[in-house]
């Protein structure tokens, strides 16, 4: 029995030849020799390497591309930023003004309250002549425990007793007016000279004026400086006037500004 054989077929072996032809005047060439596992590892590698590459340059891109969007919204944030701080600025300068205007503004109106205290303070000093008009006037004591008050003289002065009081002589169409600003005390009658107003003004001084008229004032209101008190007729035309200070008779022409 006869048995045919098949001829064995045979792989051959791929090999590869890499020739590097040099630039130089002689003209020599290299080459390298690969077998095909050689070469298909060299191509893979290569394959590998590109691979890497373009997924390299591909990240470096998307990179630069979300880099460049977020300076993009940095720059945009920071023109936001810069335009809200200049309003902020401009709002800052603009309240800078209106405290600077607000403190001149409370500045003048402290010395304009100070001024007011001032002359209020010196409203109600009872300074004032107490007549409106003309009059003539004489020193004099009143003592309590006498029915008169005794005008004063060169012969009396050393020995009459009595608290100080200015007696003034006016005529009809006159005004007794307040000497200074203040309270009325009191309104009551008079023994000597038929009533009687007397004005706090509310710093250690009360004015006391003692007149045969009829009186304007009731007790509690509030009077000012030459406001009038008693009007003068033919039979008022005299009146007492006395000033006490802590509660101690003065001498009025101490006190009260006299003109002419």
């Amino acid at each position: 029995m006869s048995t045919d054989k098949k001829p064995r077929k045979h792989r051959h072996k791929r090999h590869y030849t890499f020739m590097v032809i040099s630039g130089d005047s002689d003209g020599s060439t290299k080459s390298l020799h690969l077998n095909h596992f050689k070469t298909q590892a060299l191509a893979y590698t290569a394959f590998v390497i590109g691979l890497v590459l373009i997924c390299y340059i591909i990240y470096s891109a998307i990179t630069i591309s979300n880099l460049r969007i977020i300076d993009q919204k940095q720059k945009t944030q920071i023109d936001e930023l810069t335009a809200e701080n200049s309003t902020i600025e401009a709002s800052n300068d603009e309240l800078e003004n209106q405290v600077q205007q607000l403190k001149a503004a409370l500045n003048v109106r402290i010395e304009d309250e100070q001024i007011s205290a001032e002359e209020a303070e010196t409203l109600a000093i009872p300074s004032g002549f107490p007549l409106a008009g003309n009059a003539s006037m004489a020193p004099a004591v009143d003592d309590p425990n006498e029915t008169t008050v005794t005008k004063l003289t060169d012969e009396n002065k050393d020995t009459a007793t009595g608290n100080p009081i200015l007696l003034l002589e006016s005529s009809e169409g006159n005004s007794v007016i307040a000497a200074g600003s203040g309270t009325v005390l009191t309104v009551t009658t008079d023994a000597k000279f038929g009533n009687m107003v007397s004005i706090d003004h509310g710093n250690g001084y009360i004015s006391i004026y003692r007149n045969a008229g009829d009186p304007l004032v009731t007790e509690g209101s509030q009077i000012d400086k030459g406001d009038i008190i008693f009007v003068i007729n033919d039979k008022n035309t005299t009146l007492g006037f006395q000033i006490q200070q802590d509660e101690q008779y003065i001498d009025p022409e101490d006190l009260i500004e006299i003109n002419g």
